[in-house]
């Protein structure tokens, strides 16, 4: 930390905005093995959120009340409480507003975990900027650090928790097949559709989950057509037979229609051998 005669903070010609000492306080709102989040009110602006999805990083932002212009400077700061006596400041980063109804500001990774790792030693992780359209005023967001660890611990017992895969990374898998055959390579059942599986156990909001079968193009369309639907429909038994409700699943085919690859070599038609499963919130 480097100490500062005045730190920005307290400037008197800032507008700040903080939570008193006795209101202040940080609650876990999201405790979930796909999303953890602790949130912090900010009488007057808005409040700051860390929060971290499975399979994902940590993340922090900060939702404002008011509607700044778009690509202000923002200075991201470290600042000591008042009740520590020396003041002092340090620098976690520069950025800029994103104006509209989008988070005055959100960012990730190595400036999430900084500003996690200033609260957990005491410390104030702050926003400066300047208003222009207030007179060009100085605007101070501060995000109290009392009563932090109130929350610390649920919160980090909630990360260890998490997930490892995130929706996106995982919600459709595709599993191939040998040339006319409708029963899958053995390696690819669980390779393909094993994360899926798990993580149908843990995300509620999955509705559905659409199966399509597909073949290559040799043969007549009208085999491939049923070549399509067996694979389909073998995929439908598996996934049955581990356990997913059958109110769940919808089954499609379309034989050769709908290739991934219109090369016409093997290596393309072992591509287009396959049945997709994708998962729908």
């Amino acid at each position: 930390m480097i100490a500062l005669a005045m730190p920005t903070v307290l400037a008197s010609n800032n507008r700040i905005y903080m939570s008193p000492m006795e209101k202040s306080q940080w609650i876990l709102i999201s405790n979930s093995p796909i999303r953890c989040e602790i949130e912090h009110q900010i009488p007057r602006f808005g409040k700051a959120i860390f929060y971290q999805e499975s399979g994902r990083s940590l993340k922090f932002k900060v939702l404002s009340d008011h509607a700044f212009k778009k690509n202000l400077p923002i200075s991201f700061r470290s600042v000591t409480a008042n009740w520590k006596g020396i003041q002092s400041e340090s620098e976690m980063g520069q950025f800029r507003t994103t104006g509209g109804n989008a988070p005055l500001l959100s960012i990730e990774d190595n400036t999430a975990r900084h500003a996690y790792f200033e609260l957990q030693q005491g410390y104030q992780p702050s926003l400066f900027f300047v208003d222009e359209e207030d007179g060009a005023k100085p605007v101070s967001v501060v995000l109290s650090t009392v009563r932090f660890r109130d929350v610390e611990a649920d919160f980090g017992q909630c990360l260890t928790k998490l997930h490892p895969d995130h929706f996106d990374d995982i919600k459709s898998a595709k599993v191939h097949f040998e040339f006319d055959d409708e029963f899958p390579l053995e390696h690819e059942e669980e390779r393909a559709l094993g994360k899926i599986l798990d993580y149908l156990k843990v995300d509620p909001s999955i509705k559905k989950l659409t199966i399509s079968g597909h073949a290559d193009y040799k043969g007549s369309e009208c085999y491939n057509e049923t070549l399509s639907a067996r694979r389909a429909w073998y995929v439908y038994d598996y996934l049955v037979q581990s356990g997913v409700d059958s109110k769940m699943l919808s089954v499609e085919f379309y034989g050769e229609s709908r290739p991934l690859d219109k090369a016409r070599n093997d290596q393309a038609r072992a591509t287009n051998r396959r049945v997709s499963v994708t998962m729908v919130k």
